[in-house]
């Protein structure tokens, strides 16, 4: 917890967060992150063209170990001097972290949208912020959707762009049928399912 940032976190361990959760994190956010050693060369190429053709800086190519350099350590700033100060910065990580503990620390991390001026980070806080529910309880609908949030906490935030966020959900469950993290009776009975958001009034009270 970061007080004077206005962040709060609800730790876990690798061990604790739901197999599902995890499989299908690595299935949108980086599905080589187990081979690679910080970097994709196939993102920062399918980036360069983004940004060669918009004329800026427009697109990342992260893997997770970027992103959590850059959420560690770094400013969002989009320039080519802090992506490559990222790039090396990964690599130096991956080389003396393991894939585990660095995979864990982005799910304690990771950046899932406001509860006002507090900060909500981690998908166990995220579980108990959006839903009222513990992370080792969560429905695969309910997983899909903290996962699809990685990518834009804001615009895909699901009380204030329920449609939005419904679709995106529904996008990472095809993802992981299409991957065999789940079965594709597991993702259509997931994807008739509700955002089954809860009141938040319980977890002002905990915190």
């Amino acid at each position: 917890v970061y007080p004077k940032h206005g962040e709060d976190r609800l730790l876990v361990q690798l061990a604790d967060v739901p197999a599902s959760l995890t499989q299908g994190l690595l299935a949108i956010e980086d599905q080589r992150f187990m081979k690679h050693y910080g970097f994709s060369v196939t993102g920062i190429a399918r980036a360069f063209i983004s940004n060669v053709r918009s004329g800026r800086v427009v697109a990342g190519g992260s893997t997770i170990t970027q992103q959590l350099v850059k959420n560690y350590y770094l400013t969002p700033e989009r320039t080519i001097t802090r992506k490559i100060r990222e790039l090396i910065m990964s690599v130096l990580l991956e080389w003396h972290v393991e894939k585990e503990e660095i995979l864990e620390s982005y799910l304690n991390e990771i950046y899932l949208g406001q509860d006002g001026p507090r900060a909500i980070h981690g998908f166990a806080l995220g579980a108990l912020h959006y839903f009222d529910t513990p992370l080792a309880q969560l429905g695969l609908h309910q997983q899909a959707l903290l996962v699809g949030m990685v990518k834009g906490p804001s615009l895909y935030n699901p009380n204030r762009n329920p449609e939005r966020a419904k679709e995106r959900r529904n996008l990472v469950l095809d993802v992981w049928t299409q991957e065999g993290i789940i079965s594709p009776e597991q993702g259509a009975v997931a994807k008739l399912m509700p955002l089954d958001l809860q009141g938040q009034d319980s977890l002002k009270q905990r915190f």
